[in-house]
């Protein structure tokens, strides 16, 4: 059984259908505002908390044989929506949540996080995400969809889970991800009943389909 933080592409991509995605968020958040004829966007995280954020999207998505959250621009990605589309709610949730695990760095390792080696990085984090995502019950019953949606955003520490969702999502919807890392099979296609799985498979996508 799959654990919540098993870094495998293919878990990353079934978690999916569960995040925001780039897709629900609009092209102008990315806009850098104009001065004086020329683009100009003061940045929203300060260097220290920059370099949490790259040894996050680092650790979440490596690099392998094809390009990490890094190489595809994820960081200065994140940023911009910080800067520009984020709530002042989703803001301080995000800070907080950045604050915390750079004290919990710091009180197992007297390291900032983004001073830790890439191994000692994803051993904090594994335990560390396990108790953030855990799920909470609302603070009062819901129905229908209400109750649906309340049910999966609900959780222990939901700025974490927005770093998360938001990094993945902007990573598996970069040029590098879509052209380097999934495959997308038009549908309909062939048919193929049985697909063997190997190691060097790549997980499909198309239609809302994922295999692997």
């Amino acid at each position: 059984m799959q654990t919540p933080f098993e870094l495998n592409r293919r878990s990353l991509i079934a978690h999916m259908t569960a995040l925001l995605g780039a897709a629900a968020i609009p092209a102008e958040a990315f806009a850098a505002p104009k001065g004086n004829g020329k683009a100009v966007r003061k940045k929203f995280f300060t260097p220290s908390q920059t370099a949490l954020v790259a040894a996050l999207a680092d650790t979440f998505i490596p690099e392998t044989d094809t390009p990490g959250a890094l190489k595809a621009g994820v960081v200065p990605r994140f940023d911009a929506l910080m800067g520009h589309w984020a709530s002042a709610e989703t803001k301080a949730t995000v800070i907080a949540s950045l604050a915390a695990i750079d004290k919990m760095a710091l009180e197992t390792d007297k390291k900032t996080f983004a001073a830790l080696t890439p191994a000692r990085r994803k051993g904090l984090l594994i335990p560390y995400d396990k108790a953030a995502l855990k799920p909470v019950p609302p603070k009062k019953k819901l129905s229908g969809l209400a109750a649906l949606i309340g049910a999966a955003a609900s959780v222990a520490d939901p700025g974490y889970n927005r770093i998360k969702d938001l990094l993945i999502g902007l990573h598996y919807s970069s040029e590098a991800a879509m052209t380097k890392d999934i495959i997308y099979e038009h549908v309909p296609g062939k048919f193929v009943p049985s697909l063997k799985i190997t190691k060097d498979s790549r997980p499909f996508s198309g239609l809302g389909t994922i295999m692997g």
